[in-house]
């Protein structure tokens, strides 16, 4: 086909110098339609330092809202992106001259049309199957008068003023990843990004603890049997049994158990991850409560956690966070309770003393919700290492727990 001054007619345009209209096949439910185009059109010839026209008129009833060129310059392994400019029913715009430059062999180019949406909803070629035009010197083509000028000052015809090239596309509005072409994916903003970010998080942590609960009464054997406590003498370890006298004892503050914690968070979007942990304590058990069960040492976890900053996984560095979480642990706390003895109860436990000091274990739990925040140190986009402080409030067995969890995480 003949093409004037040598320029290339565009994979769905008019020829330059014809008539003919390139028609959309019906569209199809599955996919973007397929824009016929006549194969002689597949391959065209021009000069060097010589923009390459792209003029485009697409059928009435295709809602195209935005008209993307996807090309590159023969040598490059980029490709680059312009936007061709509407003017009444045609789509016009050029692959700049500056760009073709001196560099002989293929310019290659595709088309994709997208609605108002981003949805690609036509296109013609592809990455893997463009449309070519091949650069030659001058000595090697017929110039005729009617060729396009050489490369003019870029500040006689800008980008954007209908004959000159069109604004290069930095930004490719998108729907869904299919809209998205050269490995590129769909953002969470709406438009084509190369995503390295790591969407999938393992984490592997120890935890540890302390936890708060109330002195007073904590022995009697009420509570022994009902709320989770076990009291044992300091003088002989067995079991108390006694009658202590009601006192205003102060909060006690003890150690949890400690555990090894395994975890999996997945990326939500720029800030969010969801994730489940499950653990394993394999320190601090306490002894079987009156009446009462083998301590568990499982636990499971489901948490959500929003990561502060400005797309912070796309880059390595400190990054804040806060979490909320809700699970099933069993919390044995460890602590020190004085009991006074009542010595006018008529049954009494033998080898009691007035005053003692009992060793005192609260199984607090099974369930607890709890917040928290700490630090994530991203070394690298796979990789990091971070530390956690969580406030926790364990039911039906009633404690509010402190725990610290330090460890790896691992992207993929």
């Amino acid at each position: 086909m003949r093409l004037r001054g040598l320029a290339l007619t565009a994979a769905v345009l008019l020829a330059f110098g014809g008539n003919r209209v390139v028609h959309a096949e019906e569209k199809s439910s599955l996919g973007p339609s397929i824009l016929k185009v006549p194969m002689l059109e597949r391959h065209a010839e021009q000069g060097i330092l010589t923009p390459v026209p792209l003029d485009l008129e697409l059928p009435d009833d295709l809602p195209a809202r935005r008209v993307l060129v996807h090309y590159r310059i023969h040598g490059s392994k980029e490709w680059r992106t312009l936007e061709l400019l509407r003017y009444g029913k045609r789509w016009v715009g050029a692959i700049p001259c500056l760009e073709v430059s001196t560099i002989t062999g293929d310019v290659s180019y595709y088309v994709r049309i997208h609605d108002a949406a981003g949805s690609v909803i036509a296109y013609s070629g592809s990455r893997h199957s463009p449309y070519r035009v091949t650069i030659k010197h001058d000595t090697e083509l017929a110039r005729s008068a009617s060729a396009p000028a050489r490369c003019p000052d870029p500040a006689d015809c800008p980008p954007g003023l209908l004959g000159c090239p069109s604004a290069t596309v930095e930004r490719i509005p998108c729907r869904s990843d299919s809209d998205c072409e050269g490995g590129t994916s769909c953002g969470w903003d709406g438009f084509c990004e190369l995503d390295e970010r790591s969407h999938h998080w393992l984490a592997l942590d120890l935890e540890a603890g302390l936890g708060v609960v109330s002195g007073t009464g904590a022995c009697s054997v009420p509570s022994q049997e009902n709320e989770g406590y076990a009291c044992y003498r300091e003088s002989d370890g067995a079991t108390y049994t006694g009658r202590p006298v009601y006192t205003n004892e102060p909060l006690a503050v003890g150690t949890t158990p400690v555990r090894i914690v395994l975890g999996y968070e997945h990326l939500l979007n720029e800030n969010t991850l969801l994730g489940a942990r499950f653990g394993y304590a394999f320190s601090g058990a306490g002894p079987k409560p009156r009446g009462g069960v083998d301590f568990v040492p499982f636990s499971g976890e489901l948490r959500a956690t929003h990561v502060f900053g400005t797309d912070p996984f796309a880059s390595t560095g400190l990054r804040p966070f806060a979490l909320a979480a809700a699970g099933y642990a069993q919390h044995d706390i460890q602590v020190t309770v004085h009991a006074r003895h009542d010595l006018g109860y008529a049954v009494d436990q033998g080898g009691n003393d007035w005053d003692q000091d009992l060793e005192t274990w609260r199984r607090a739990g099974d369930a607890y919700v709890g917040v928290g925040g700490g630090l994530w140190w991203l070394t690298s986009q796979g990789f990091g290492v971070a530390g956690e402080l969580r406030a926790v409030q364990a039911f039906p067995y009633g404690a509010f727990v402190m725990t610290c969890d330090a460890g790896i995480r691992v992207g993929f």
